[in-house]
């Protein structure tokens, strides 16, 4: 699972595309992108049990926190909570994107495979180089558009 935190930061006072790691000793962290694309934004980035911790509770407070311990305690009224993402409390997806066990990275040329010709299957999970991505899914999506129009032709 993996999940973020958009947060509007007053008056930002480091360069455009800077990075903040949380609590390197910390159970759960995050990982804090400054100014991406120079908007007046951070984006906080939380991943495994730590995401599943923060699905139910206030992600943004979280972030703050931990910022303002790197930063000082100045920045806590500069930031403003945007939106956050609870890709596990959604009812269509249930998770962020995929992952393979290790020894298992194969099992997505399995999962890629059409099922008597008629089931077609897409999606970043499927890709065998680019999952976890927006153009493998874009990619898998078209192959398979590809292969029901052509009669079966192989999945990215």
């Amino acid at each position: 699972l993996a999940d973020k935190v958009f947060l509007h930061v007053d008056r930002p006072e480091w360069p455009a595309n800077a990075h903040l790691a949380g609590n390197p000793y910390a159970a759960c962290t995050a990982s804090h992108r400054l100014s991406p694309f120079g908007w007046p934004i951070v984006e906080s980035f939380f991943g495994g049990d730590c995401a599943e911790m923060l699905e139910d509770g206030d992600a943004a407070a979280f972030a703050i926190d931990e910022l303002v311990a790197l930063l000082g305690s100045d920045w806590r009224r500069r930031f403003t909570p945007l939106v956050a993402t609870r890709w596990r409390q959604e009812p269509w997806i249930g998770g962020s994107y995929s992952h393979a066990r290790i020894g298992c990275a194969g099992q997505r040329a399995v999962l890629a495979e059409p099922v008597d010709g008629r089931i077609f299957f897409a999606g970043e999970a499927c890709h065998r180089e680019d999952f976890s991505t927006a153009h493998g899914a874009y990619e898998t999506g078209v192959a398979a558009a590809r292969a029901i129009i052509g009669g079966g032709a192989a999945i990215a």
